[in-house]
């Protein structure tokens, strides 16, 4: 089977979660025996095409540059990508299937769909309603009408959780029976590689809390911060990372100097796996406080390095914790919630050992992508499978 994937992320160009699931899921439907190409934007310093993990990476256009019209780029980035998808189908004698990752390629994903009469499936990993906590301004409602297209033309969709799925159904009216769940997943091992020579400065004292994500509001990151002085009350040892970059790092600055906590909080800025994954071994716990969030990889992936998780109790978070089992879960947005809870793990280490080993157990038995691949690739055959008895009613 051949099958080609958009996806407007791929490593080294990430921005949030969709990226690292485009990379583990290519690499192990190839493991599968799956001939996957994926055609994504050019980086800078990389070649336009690479083959890496068996996976064909076919990089078009140009990289997203800060300030540039974010629509006229996408628009250029979608009609390279056309042009690719039809000179690489002519190379290999066809595709069998495209499967596109979220809005951003919906264009090329309809149109090689159509032009070469192949079925399409589309992952949809977050929705512009969810992401706004509404729809605001005209931008956001034609991206609404874009996901909405993509959705109801897409021979199947599929989504990471049961939040997903509901809200996919409700903005979209697609019914749930064309909408199937496969989970997010986590490959332990790319958690084991640190940096040379880390450019963190954390002591055997300190007693690191660790967020880690795109900053933008509907992360609740700022209730985090609220919540720290009083849990230096509690643990004087605390000290916060934030890593990742966005929108909301000056307002969270700015809030970080009016709390007095310049010395306890740490920006990260925009980190690299191995810096990760550092910061993840020395981190006592790690709190994810959403207030939408379709899955959230992030719990995964600390669980990974099992640092024990605090999370919001909203969309796909809340699946995949167990309150005192494999994390712990509190209210959005309650400040008093996220300060206890923090501060009993950071002060209970026999409770901390135990949320790690069910998560782990979780991880291996659950989110593993062998399983993930498989149920992928199980909606592939379906829908050739329909397709196919399609042809031959019409024939």
């Amino acid at each position: 089977m051949k099958v080609l994937l958009f996806s407007w992320e791929y490593p080294p160009h990430m921005v949030g979660g969709l990226g690292q699931h485009v990379f583990d899921l290519s690499r192990f439907l190839v493991k599968q025996g799956i001939e996957v190409h994926i055609i994504t934007p050019r980086v800078q310093s990389h070649p336009d095409y690479q083959e890496e993990n068996g996976v064909h990476i076919h990089r078009v256009g140009s990289s997203y540059l800060e300030g540039e019209n974010f629509k006229s780029w996408t628009f250029r980035f979608n009609s390279d990508a056309i042009r690719e998808a039809v000179n690489i189908n002519t190379r290999i004698g066809g595709f069998d299937l495209i499967h596109a990752h979220d809005w951003l390629v919906a264009y090329p994903g309809r149109a090689v769909a159509k032009i070469f009469e192949i079925p399409l499936v589309t992952t949809i990993h977050a929705t512009e309603h969810g992401r706004n906590l509404g729809l605001h301004n005209r931008m956001q409602l034609e991206i609404n009408e874009i996901e909405k297209n993509l959705a109801l033309e897409a021979d199947r969709v599929i989504c990471c959780s049961q939040y997903m799925q509901d809200e996919i159904s409700t903005l979209f009216g697609r019914p749930r029976k064309d909408i199937t769940i496969i989970p997010n997943g986590v490959d332990p091992g790319l958690f084991e590689l640190m940096p040379d020579s880390p450019r963190f400065n954390i002591s055997a004292q300190d007693r690191i809390i660790f967020f880690l994500g795109r900053l933008v509001p509907e992360k609740g990151i700022w209730f985090l911060l609220n919540t720290l002085p009083r849990v230096l009350a509690e643990v004087p040892q605390a000290r916060l990372y934030i890593g990742g970059k966005g929108p909301m790092l000056p307002e969270l600055k700015r809030l970080t100097h009016k709390l007095n906590l310049e010395d306890k909080v740490v920006f990260t800025g925009f980190i690299y796996h191995e810096e990760r994954n550092f910061i993840y071994n020395k981190a006592r716990v790690a709190v994810f406080p959403s207030l939408y969030e379709p899955f959230g990889i992030v719990a995964l992936e600390a669980m990974a390095t099992r640092t024990p998780v605090i999370v919001g109790d909203v969309g796909g978070l809340a699946e995949i914790v167990e309150s005192e089992v494999t994390g712990i879960k509190v209210r959005p947005a309650n400040e008093d919630e996220l300060a206890q809870a923090i501060i009993r793990i950071l002060s209970d280490d026999n409770l901390a050992d135990s949320l790690c080993d069910n998560a782990s157990h979780m991880i291996a038995s659950v989110y593993n992508w062998d399983v993930i691949a498989q149920s992928t690739i199980k909606v592939y055959k379906e829908i050739l499978e329909q397709r196919g008895n399609k042809l031959l009613n019409l024939g």
